[in-house]
Formats: C-alpha cells, structure tokens, sequence
C-alpha cells in the first residue's frame, strides 16, 4: 500500500499534447529504460507545469534541461524553470512505490523538489509533496512537505529574490546624466 502522509495531493490530467510531447522525446533515446525514464521525466515536468499554471506561477519550460534533446540523452533530468526563481526537480513515482529517486545530477542547483505519481494508462499524475532540499538518493514518500505550503515557499523565494534586487540595485554607482539646454 502507497502510504501519503494526509495531506492534500493535486491530480491532474496528463493532456494528449504533453503525452506526445514525451512520447516523441523518449523515442529519441538509444534504450528502452532510458526512453521510459524520459517518459515519465516529460510526464512529471508537464504535470507540475500545469499545477503551476492553475495556481498563477510563471514558468518558462522551453528553458528547462527536460526539454533540451541533448541533456536528456546525457542527464537524468526532469526540471522545470520557475521564472525569476530558479528550477523545480518533478521527480515521477510509479504506484506503490515508497521512495522517490533523484539522480546525483539533480541534487544540487534546485529550488526544490516534488513527487509525481504518473499513472499513464488513465492518462492522470498526482502531484504528492514537496521537499526544499535533499542529500541522498533515495527519499520516503512519507517524508515529502504538504503540497499546499508549496505556494508560500515559492512566494518567500520570490520575496527572497526582490530584496536582493533592491539591494542589488541601491549599492550600484549611478551615472550621473547632465542636460544641456540649447542657448538661443
């Protein structure tokens, strides 16, 4: 039995766009396992892509390395860019599994990661929790944060990210323009 902590979970329907979308990327690979990781990778990116669309957070996936043909064939990937924040490892989980994997690749340059159960014959992914940060291989499904504090984490991000901008920009030197008036 898949046990969740009991929390709220996002399904959502994987739309035929996306599911030929990963259908065309996992062609494209040189194994049969590898071409399945890159399936469900696609899947999991499109699922949380859609998750933050209904919830108004901007994402830019054509500048994720899930989508870039190269890195997938390299990498195991399944990142999505959050505008001005920085990426979201959609890490995919198949049914009662307990643990979730995330490749040595994607252990760092992440602002966080999720859980997302594909369940591709009924065309549905679950989006099951978060984590801010991981350290190994291999993490419990039971250890993810609630999806619903997602939102604020990526709102302390963003106001994380301001700050600095601000900061950023009153310690840069002004210029100093001079008008001239035009003597008559």
């Amino acid at each position: 039995m898949n046990k969740v902590n009991n929390f709220h979970t996002f399904t959502s329907p994987i739309s035929t766009a996306a599911m030929k979308l990963a259908q065309k990327l996992s062609q494209q690979q040189v194994t049969p396992e590898k071409s399945q990781q890159v399936y469900l990778n696609s899947l999991a990116v499109w699922s949380v892509k859609y998750y933050l669309d209904c919830i108004g957070v901007e994402t830019d996936i054509k500048e994720s390395d899930s989508m870039n043909p190269a890195q997938i064939m390299l990498t195991n990937v399944a990142d999505l860019v959050v505008k001005n924040l920085g990426k979201l490892e959609c890490r995919p989980v198949l049914e009662n599994e307990q643990w979730i994997y995330v490749p040595p690749e994607a252990q760092s340059e992440r602002i966080g990661y999720l859980a997302v159960q594909i369940n591709a014959l009924l065309g549905k992914a679950k989006i099951l929790g978060f984590l801010k940060e991981v350290s190994t291989d291999n993490l419990p499904i039971n250890e993810l944060q609630p999806l619903e504090n997602l939102l604020e984490y990526l709102d302390s991000l963003e106001l994380k990210h301001i700050n600095s901008h601000k900061l950023q920009e009153a310690t840069l030197p002004k210029n100093t323009i001079i008008k001239f008036k035009k003597m008559a």
